[in-house]
């Protein structure tokens, strides 16, 4: 398992490249991950990374202050070695939002702190109550002057990135993103903070192979939404602030009383930013159905998950393995729980095992019955909100195993005859891939699945566990497959028959002129506006007015200029381009949303 390289406060970080000359930040800019080539070691606390001729030492797993860093070069500690190896540290207070899904596994025991956001906590229940009344995320929260000057200062940073462009932003743009999380931090604004320091990462690794252009402009996008919604930007009516805009950081935690909790199975978590784990999912039925989770995720690459699921989880005292519990139940006393449904074994949770109940059987069945088009319905609104409950996102089928489809998925059938195809969760989920094909060779197989619909991919679900009476499983599995983490008999060491798809585009619901002007918008800058009218004439005749409008204002608003006293024309702040930059990409999210929904309840026969 490969050691954590330290994390720095990204306050510290952009005083580093404010202090640096410009014909080093200008070196910098032009190869921003050369340190990734250099040496790295570590003798458990010191990382020494050799640069060349030269040296870089990092003293401890969190760098707060400039006397942790040093290179032995005239020049440090504003060198051009110093730089290159801080600039590749993962910034502090990015590390407690991690969560199983397509979309960027995330999760874990690693959010077991205290702290939540700015004038937000967890609402508390009454003890033993074991269900909260209401949504804690969407419950409103307080702001101070604090909060709006690092929302404010966040927005300036945000709005100045996407008038520049993200090709022209080098080392002064990325220290105001970092200076701007660094406050938000200070403010206790985890997402916001989080935000920040993902587009400085943007700005960083836009020329590296592998590098997402769509992605940035979902993080851009994400910054300016939340820096807004907290009140930065220009002054107009907005909705309240809630603890989903705050975010929770690495954290909040509140006692809820007790849970009487039914294991549902378990998944790997590996993840960008280098945590790796497994989650086990459960669900209450008491007081109305809740789902929760357990995690072990904290900083590890990804064969850390095969010891975690076998061994004791870190929960009320309890001696069961993850692998045990998602096939069985538990009671648990005076549990802790954070606003997005996580648990935590706190020094008073006692814990005890309980038996666990068959899919098929009461109370567990009745997961399965709520129809799949609503089911789905709610699982893409849950995958559209920048925040969710944990569950949310999941849907209960029943489903026949009819072939095989590109060599790493299986083609199934709901119980209305709907064909839905079963496929892994990117390219380098291969024991799933290798699962899928096993079931794949059963046409006629009957199974139970707690998937993950893809959202763009109408028909497409990741299942994360699948109960298989028809097929001759070790009795301790009790007829359930962790298609992540078991290997089914037969299904062997063998890879796919052909590389595993990654998300093949989806048909164009026409929105296609305004998605590509935001994204050129974002890498290029305003001067990437086109001024083309039949752009806009396109919308319209693709019966898309709205998309039409907001293309329009994005245009105007990128291409406006002023006149000075004297008459020369000079470009204005860029508050009014990044407000209707950000317009546009709402509605665009909006729409897709819906035009998903629309398509995945067609593909299962749910009413229209």
């Amino acid at each position: 398992m490969t050691a954590e390289r330290p994390r720095i406060d990204p306050g510290l970080l952009a005083e580093l490249l404010d202090a640096a000359p410009g014909r080093v930040r200008r070196k910098l800019d032009a190869a921003p991950r050369a340190a990734e080539e250099w040496d790295w070691t570590t003798d458990g606390r010191v990382w020494t990374v050799a640069a060349g001729n030269e040296t870089v030492t990092l003293d401890g797993p969190r760098i707060t202050g400039a006397d942790q860093v040093a290179c032995t070069c005239l020049l440090g500690p504003r060198c051009l070695h110093l730089l290159s190896v801080t600039g590749l540290l993962v910034p502090t207070g990015d590390d407690g939002d991690e969560d199983p899904a397509p979309s960027g596994p995330r999760s874990g025991s690693e959010d077991t702190g205290s702290g939540g956001g700015a004038g937000a906590a967890a609402p508390t229940r009454p003890p033993g109550s074991g269900e909260p009344a209401t949504d804690p995320l969407t419950t409103q929260v307080e702001t101070d002057g604090d909060v709006r000057a690092a929302a404010a200062l966040a927005w300036a940073a945000g709005a100045r990135t996407l008038a520049g462009g993200l090709r022209a932003a080098g080392s002064s743009q990325r220290s105001e993103l970092l200076r701007a999380a660094a406050t938000a931090r200070a403010a206790r604004l985890p997402r916001l903070a989080a935000a920040c320091t993902a587009v400085a990462a943007g700005l960083r690794d836009h020329a590296s192979p592998g590098f997402a252009l769509a992605e940035y402009t979902d993080a851009l996008s994400g910054l300016l939404d939340t820096s807004w919604r907290l009140g930065g930007g220009p002054e107009g009516p907005r909705p309240s602030p809630t603890l989903a805009d705050v975010g929770t950081g690495r954290r909040s935690y509140t006692e809820i009383g007790s849970l009487r909790l039914y294991g549902l199975g378990c998944e790997r978590v590996a993840t960008a930013s280098g945590y790796a784990g497994v989650v086990t999912h459960a669900v209450s039925l008491t007081g109305g159905t809740r789902l929760w989770r357990i995690g072990d995720v904290v900083p590890g690459d990804a064969g850390r998950a095969s010891a975690v699921y076998g061994a004791g989880i870190n929960f009320g005292g309890s001696a069961l393995s993850h692998r045990d519990l998602g096939r069985s139940g538990m009671i648990a006393q005076r549990v802790s729980a954070s606003a997005d449904g996580r648990l935590s074994g706190g020094s008073a949770t006692t814990a005890a095992v309980s038996a666990g109940c068959a899919w098929d059987e009461a109370p567990l069945s009745a997961l399965w019955e709520r129809p799949l088009s609503e089911q789905v319905a709610a699982a893409v609104a849950a995958r559209a909100s920048p925040v969710h409950r944990t569950g949310d996102d999941l849907v209960f089928a029943d489903l026949t195993v009819t072939g095989e489809a590109d060599g790493a998925t299986a083609v199934v059938e709901t119980s209305t005859g709907a064909p839905l195809v079963l496929g892994p969760d990117g390219p380098q989920d291969l024991l799933r891939a290798r699962n899928l094909l096993r079931l794949a060779a059963e046409p006629g197989l009957a199974l139970r699945a707690v998937a993950r619909p893809v959202p763009e991919r109408p028909g497409l679900l990741v299942p994360v566990t699948v109960s298989v009476p028809g097929l001759a499983l070790p009795e301790a599995w009790k007829g359930r497959i962790n298609l992540s983490l078991d290997t089914l008999p037969s299904a062997g060491a063998a890879g796919p028959s052909r590389p595993l798809p990654t998300a093949p585009p989806g048909a164009d619901p026409g929105l296609g002129p305004l998605t590509r002007v935001l994204t050129r918008v974002a890498e290029a800058g305003r001067e990437a506006a086109p001024a083309d009218p039949a752009l806009a004439a396109r919308l319209r005749g693709n019966h898309l007015p709205t998309a039409a409008d907001v293309l329009g204002e994005v245009v105007d608003s990128a291409r406006e200029r002023w006149r000075t006293a004297t008459g020369e024309s000079v470009v204005p702040p860029p508050d009014r381009l990044a407000r209707a930059w950000l317009a546009a990409a709402t509605y665009l999210g909006a729409a897709h949303q819906h035009l998903h929904t629309l398509a995945w309840t067609e593909r299962v026969g749910g009413p229209a």
